[in-house]
């Protein structure tokens, strides 16, 4: 749920793009979140294909799905990539039903009860977007036969240092029905490093509720999450950490001057998961005037999977232990491993410090 639904908060902000090209240079970023808002409301369902290529820290992936949404509603069919071909996922705006058509297996959760005073506010996280954003209408361009405007957004240049994003987006929006057909995402050296398609977009063809329930299959195993018994990770002491944490927490004996320890967080997954899926993450944070540096540490239960690799890394030595530094968007990534435990830290700094800090951690 939670990739579909950053999946349609994307789709929604970018859906205001045309308006800042096509209204008067006046017009608030409120105001154009609005009449947005208002669009989008004409829209009772849709479906389309949608494909997406992402090339991050070296790695080249590509994920295709069916997709169908109705309001809250959606379901989708994953085609690729070919490990998770098959997989459906189905919700009602109640349930949410996840099938993984290799392990015969559907994961039935329950959606939390929301407030809808507490809902998030999609125009305003528009309008909050276009604040940071510089935008520009760049021309017409057909796209899967529809017509779009096509608009090119950056960060504002004051305010490149803390903006939500570092490169540019150029973005192909429908004429019709202003949801957008095209994405590109580019890192600071222009090279394209997100790339989406909405194909055979059909928009208001009245499509059933029925499409959003789901059969069970015969013999399939079956898990069932209630959300609103779900507990996300709360910030807590070091001390209640390992107190729950059914690992040793290894602690630096050095941080960079003004850095202080702030707050840990755990995550077990046991509750909803088996076998070798089962890990806890643990994660410190500790903070400068004005930067974050984490460390997380995480610890399979069924035995240490081996360590994620980050193709296009810099090899390292931690304290004789292998490891990867890589870089993106100017935070740095350290990751090694010790006795079994998965580690990495991540924050501003440059790698020396960064290993100073690893190599404390014995």
């Amino acid at each position: 749920m939670k990739r579909t639904k950053i999946l349609f908060i994307f789709l929604m902000v970018f859906s205001a793009f045309l308006s800042a090209g096509c209204v008067d240079d006046q017009v608030s970023a409120e105001e154009i979140a609005e009449q947005m808002q208002q669009k989008n409301d004409l829209i009772e369902d849709s479906s389309f294909t949608l494909y997406m290529t992402m090339s991050l820290m070296g790695q080249e992936s590509v994920m295709e799905q069916d997709m169908v949404q109705k309001k809250e509603k959606m379901r989708s069919f994953t085609k690729q990539p070919a490990e998770q071909a098959g997989t459906i996922v189905v919700s009602n705006g109640e349930t949410m039903w996840t099938y993984d058509p290799r392990q015969n297996s559907v994961v039935v959760m329950e959606m939390p009860d929301v407030d809808l005073g507490q809902e998030l506010n999609y125009a305003g996280l528009i309008a909050n977007f276009l604040n940071e954003s510089d935008v520009s209408f760049s021309g017409m361009e057909k796209i899967d036969g529809r017509n779009t405007f096509i608009m090119t957004l950056g960060p504002k240049e004051e305010e490149s240092s803390g903006s939500i994003f570092t490169g540019n987006i150029k973005v192909w929006v429908d004429e019709e029905t202003w949801m957008p057909l095209k994405y590109d995402i580019y890192d600071p050296d222009g090279n394209v490093i997100i790339s989406a398609e909405v194909r055979n977009l059909q928009v208001n063809t009245g499509i059933s509720d029925e499409v959003f329930e789901f059969d069970i299959p015969e013999g399939a195993e079956v898990t069932t999450i209630d959300m609103n018994e779900f507990a996300l990770p709360e910030d807590i002491t070091l001390e209640e950490a390992q107190e729950k944490a059914d690992f040793e927490i290894l602690l630096p004996s050095y941080v960079p001057e003004g850095y202080e320890f702030d707050h840990a967080s755990l995550f077990d997954n046991s509750e909803f998961t088996s076998g070798s899926q089962v890990l806890q993450r643990v994660t410190l944070m500790y903070k400068n005037d004005d930067s974050n540096l984490h460390i997380t540490e995480i610890f399979y239960e069924s035995g240490f999977p081996g360590p994620t690799e980050f193709s296009g890394s810099e090899s390292v030595d931690v304290n004789g232990s292998p490891g990867d530094f890589v870089e993106v968007y100017g935070n740095k990534m350290l990751r090694w491993d010790v006795d079994g435990i998965d580690l990495t830290i991540t924050g501003s700094l440059d790698k020396d410090e960064l290993l100073e800090i690893a190599g404390s951690m014995n």
